[in-house]
C-alpha cells in the first residue's frame, strides 16, 4: 500500500529547458480523461499558485514563450496516455481561465497562442513500494528562435 508521495527523478534525466527563466516541479498525477481533467487542472493551479503569482513573471505574461513539460508517470500511463493530452491539461492549467472561475490570478500566460514552441516528454517513473512518484516538471523561457529546445 502506498503511504504518500515522494520525488524520484530517474538518474540522469534532464528536466529543465536550457535558458529557462522559470521552472517548477511538483508531485502531480496528470489525469487526462474527461471526468478528471478539471480536477487535475485545479490541482495543478493550486500547487503552482505561488509560483505563477511571482511578480517577476508579470513581464513575461504577454510574451511569446517556449515551454517544456516533463511528466514522470507510472507504467500504465506511460503505455496508454497520449503526450498531447498531458500537454493540453498543463496548458489549460497555466493559462488565464476565467471560465473555470478558480484561482483567477494564478496563470503564466493569457492564451495558448503565446506558446511558440513546446517540448513535452513522458518518462516512466521510478517505482517505490511505499510512495507514489508521479511528477510534473515545467520550465519556460521567452521565445528565442535562435535557441534550440534542449533539456539540461
Amino acid at each position: 500500500m502506498k503511504t504518500g508521495r515522494i520525488s524520484k527523478i530517474p538518474n540522469g534525466l534532464k528536466v529543465n529547458l536550457e535558458g529557462s527563466i522559470g521552472g517548477f516541479s511538483d508531485l502531480v498525477t496528470v489525469k487526462t480523461g474527461k471526468i478528471n481533467k478539471t480536477e487535475t487542472i485545479k490541482m495543478i493551479k493550486t500547487n503552482l499558485e505561488s509560483w505563477m503569482k511571482n511578480p517577476l513573471f508579470n513581464e513575461f505574461r504577454n510574451e511569446k514563450l517556449d515551454l517544456a513539460v516533463i511528466a514522470i508517470v507510472n507504467k500504465q500511463r506511460m503505455e496508454k496516455q497520449d503526450a498531447d493530452n498531458v500537454l493540453k491539461v498543463v496548458l489549460d492549467a497555466l493559462k488565464k481561465n476565467d471560465k473555470l472561475n478558480f484561482k483567477k490570478d494564478a496563470f503564466l500566460f493569457y492564451d495558448d497562442s503565446q506558446i511558440v514552441r513546446v517540448l513535452v516528454q513522458k518518462v516512466e517513473r521510478v517505482e517505490d513500494p511505499n510512495y507514489e512518484t508521479d511528477q510534473l516538471v515545467i520550465s519556460f523561457r521567452k521565445h528565442d528562435p535562435n535557441k534550440q529546445m534542449i533539456l539540461v
